[in-house]
């Protein structure tokens, strides 16, 4: 079984995690809407909802890549509650042809976000994000 998955961090191309799919059929890239992005103290990003947009790639994985990513993103699909990240459907929008797509995207659980520091990522692009944060 095939499943639509949307990265929007180290798991996207060029960044550490991609290994994780580099089995798996590159889509396109795609928007998030109803979302913030946010990059964590520990130096990686996170999804949260909101009022933004969060731009990132599609991917088609299968099962058991889907597994593995829950592992590497700490989902426990039977403890959601003990959980850092959740996973769960979202329509994104395939970019540039604008259909929207049902995939699933890890979201950071929100009992977690209290016990985080974070600066939200202005415009939802963490590639974008880092360039401008090394370039400093």
């Amino acid at each position: 079984m095939f499943h639509l998955l949307f990265v929007y961090g180290t798991l996207m191309s060029g960044f550490s995690a991609n290994v994780f799919l580099s089995d798996n059929h590159f889509v396109g890239y795609g928007v998030l809407y109803g979302a913030r992005l946010l990059h964590l103290e520990d130096g990686y990003p996170a999804v949260i909802d909101g009022n933004g947009k969060v731009f990132g790639e599609l991917y088609q994985v299968d099962t058991l890549t889907l597994k593995a990513i829950d592992f590497f993103e700490d989902f426990f699909e039977d403890l959601p509650e003990r959980s850092l990240y959740i996973r769960t459907i979202k329509p994104v929008r395939l970019l540039p042809y604008g259909d929207f797509v049902d995939a699933w995207v890890y979201l950071l659980n929100p009992c977690f976000i209290e016990n985080k520091a974070y600066v939200e990522v202005p415009g939802g692009n963490w590639r974008d994000f880092l360039k401008k944060l090394l370039m400093l």
